[in-house]
């Protein structure tokens, strides 16, 4: 059985997710629903609240899993292709139609079984909260790939448009928590003169 979790502050949708909206950060509110989530089941979706799915968008992604399951024996996370996003996974840069495999990825719908959500969470983090679960997945030996399937992503509307606070909110965690990422990400600062 695959669950559907989606987070977000507004919504008061589902009872399992009502408690996510007291949580600060957008990784503590996902653990929160994936940690009930997944007394249940072993694997799930998550998904931000600001996508769009296409007719086929769940059942690409979920036929390319469970290809990936036969080849690769620690499977983090699999992402999708969008439009509104960093990186690889943006289909502007690639074209989409292929699995490939990816160091890190933005989860706005994702794949991820109860094996790599035990071994590693979210940090308590609005932005980086991704890069850092992705890093430490595959620390551990982890490996995330884009799947075939896409989703539009109409962007910042799951965490709101100030990208300068949330970016400043991340840098005192991540500089005490994962200094080696920080340094790596060439963040310059700690976020204190905000």
């Amino acid at each position: 059985m695959i669950t559907l979790v989606v987070c977000t502050r507004g919504s008061k949708s589902f009872s399992v997710l009502r408690q996510s909206t007291s949580h600060s950060t957008f990784g503590e509110a996902y653990n929160y629903a994936m940690a009930d989530a997944f007394q249940d089941c072993s694997e799930m979706l998550i998904a931000n609240d600001d996508i769009v799915l296409t007719p086929s968008t769940i059942k690409t992604l979920l036929e390319d899993v469970k290809a990936l399951k036969l080849t690769t024996p620690k499977l983090g996370l699999v992402g999708t292709w969008s439009d509104n996003v960093r990186g690889l996974q943006s289909i502007k840069k690639n074209p989409g139609n292929q699995i490939k495999r990816t160091h890190t990825l933005s989860p706005i719908l994702a794949w991820i079984s109860k094996r790599a959500f035990t071994a590693v969470q979210f940090p308590p983090l609005n932005w980086y909260s991704d890069d850092v679960l992705c890093e430490d997945l595959a620390r551990l030996g982890f490996e995330h790939y884009i799947s075939r399937a896409y989703v539009h992503h109409v962007g910042s509307a799951t965490l709101g448009p100030d990208d300068w606070k949330n970016y400043h909110d991340a840098l005192p965690w991540l500089w005490d928590n994962r200094p080696e990422y920080a340094t790596r990400w060439n963040l310059k600062d700690r976020g204190e003169n905000v």
